[in-house]
């Protein structure tokens, strides 16, 4: 579990660099980087846009504003200023931590349509989302463990903004948990989620420009009836 304190806004022309690889790509590069876990943010589902929507890409790619959530019981905890939709920055994705084992939702649409107009790109939650349709109505991006009926103010409440958060808090291996830093780049499609630390965004770039040209090789190789063996042996020297 590594963290990186960084507080300054990640470049536009970063983030549109790192828009053009995969979740699958930049957790590779991360792999290669020995970045922890590869950066990836498990079990987390996309509810929004929805796929039937072909005028959408879904694909999520921004600077990550952090929300640490706590139980509503919870007295001793701060208690921000003002409503974190309010405070998130245009072109950041908020990315949710919530308490383990909550069954309520943290975001709902009334949200989203805040977000929308603050210029907020999309959602992360570690927990869950409700009003499914009122997120794909809106073409919003949503990412969530699960989804549910409840809503937020009565089980749980914001408590901590753009600070580093545990996304994952709840698993039991500490070394597996995932820190995520305000201005972090978070990445997701229908294959995952992931975060890059804002340290390493320049080196992602390279690799992944590097290992899409050797994919592009294999595939032609592959195509042509080459082995996994002998192709794998010549590109990618394995």
């Amino acid at each position: 579990m590594t963290s990186s304190a960084v507080t300054s806004r990640t470049p536009a022309l970063l983030i549109d660099s790192i828009q053009a690889f995969s979740s699958c790509e930049i957790a590779d590069a991360l792999v290669t980087l020995e970045c922890h876990q590869g950066g990836y943010l498990p079990d987390l589902n996309l509810y929004s846009p929805d796929e039937r929507d072909q005028g959408l890409a879904r694909k999520l790619c921004g600077e990550a504003f952090t929300v640490k959530m706590v139980l509503a019981s919870d007295t001793k905890s701060p208690r921000p200023s003002e409503h974190f939709v309010d405070a998130a920055e245009e072109g950041t994705v908020i990315v949710i931590s919530c308490p383990p084992n909550t069954r309520n939702a943290v975001w709902g649409g009334l949200m989203t349509a805040r977000a929308q107009f603050r210029g907020v790109k999309g959602v992360v939650i570690n927990g869950r989302c409700r009003d499914l349709a009122e997120h794909r109505e809106a073409g919003f991006y949503v990412f969530a463990n699960s989804h549910s009926v409840l809503g937020q103010s009565t089980f749980t409440r914001p408590s901590i903004l753009q600070k580093p958060i545990i996304f994952n808090e709840s698993l039991i291996e500490t070394d597996k948990r995932i820190i995520i830093n305000p201005h972090d780049i978070i990445i997701g499609d229908e294959d995952g989620v992931v975060v890059i630390p804002k340290a390493l965004a320049e080196e992602v770039i390279k690799i992944c420009s590097r290992n899409v040209e050797i994919d592009k090789k294999c595939l032609i190789d592959l195509k042509n009836g080459r082995s996994i063996k002998e192709t794998f042996a010549e590109h990618r020297g394995r």
